[in-house]
């Protein structure tokens, strides 16, 4: 999926998991956006006729403001509208209802109502993110002959595609190669969810016992769990830029 692809992207069960529904999240995505003084490309009633903006202020709870743009007539005699712009290696795309013309800071602009979803599409699908140390986050991984008791252990990065983890190897081991059923991630906010895993990489620690890691790839993972993995992606990322914008 190309990302640097200006053009909409079109309606299709595939983008669900990449859909944020969260007004906080949406309305933070669009902060990003304003900060970056992003180019935004507005596309008039899903067709060919576009025009160039940016967008101004995200006035809450439910408006967004943009600066004027040539096509104005166009622009307002529109039933809808489709806004995609990149901010950080992230295309960010989504539609609105009609738009309303408005002086802002004694200019030309337009507001549109605050979007009802919004997708947010990283130019990779494994895009990875680190665990934050305050919010831990797990894997349950079964041992043992019953496959009944579960080691824990913590998540390093995580993405759609896959995890590393710390691993404990006295309780078992993960050797290359190595497929695992009926795992669970323990994520902060979201829940357990269910994967499978196919070992991929393991790396030993300094004294070759303790603290090695491991890098695993999702397996049979069904569309609900998909969908609560980039959950919990997505408000990993925007956590981790919270923390590192400056005061």
């Amino acid at each position: 999926m190309a990302m640097t692809n200006p053009f909409p992207e079109p309606e299709s069960p595939a983008l669900e998991p990449f859909t944020v529904y969260s007004a906080v999240e949406i309305a933070a995505l669009l902060e990003r956006m304003k900060a970056a003084d992003a180019p935004i490309t507005v596309y008039f009633d899903g067709g060919s006729a576009f025009s160039l903006t940016s967008l101004l202020a995200v006035q809450m709870p439910g408006t967004v403001v943009f600066d004027g743009v040539r096509d104005e007539r166009q622009l307002l005699s529109a039933e809808s509208l489709t806004f995609v712009g990149f901010v950080d290696q992230v295309k960010v795309q989504f539609t609105t209802e009609k738009a309303v013309a408005m002086p802002f800071d004694g200019a030309p602009a337009f507001r549109v109502p605050m979007p009802e979803k919004l997708l947010r599409l990283q130019r990779r699908d494994t895009f990875r993110v680190r665990t934050l140390v305050g919010k831990p986050a797990y894997c349950l991984v079964p041992y043992g002959p019953d496959g009944r008791q579960y080691e824990k252990l913590q998540l390093l990065d995580i993405s759609v595609g896959g995890i590393a983890v710390v691993t404990q190897p006295q309780k078992f081991e993960l050797r290359l190669g190595k497929s695992i059923a009926d795992c669970y991630l323990d994520l902060p906010g979201i829940g357990l969810v269910s994967v499978g895993l196919q070992v991929r990489h393991v790396e030993s620690g300094a004294d070759g016992k303790t603290g090695g890691t491991a890098g695993c790839e999702f397996v049979d993972v069904g569309g609900q769990a998909r969908n609560q993995i980039q959950r919990y992606v997505n408000q990993l990322d925007m956590e981790r830029r919270k923390v590192a914008e400056p005061v």
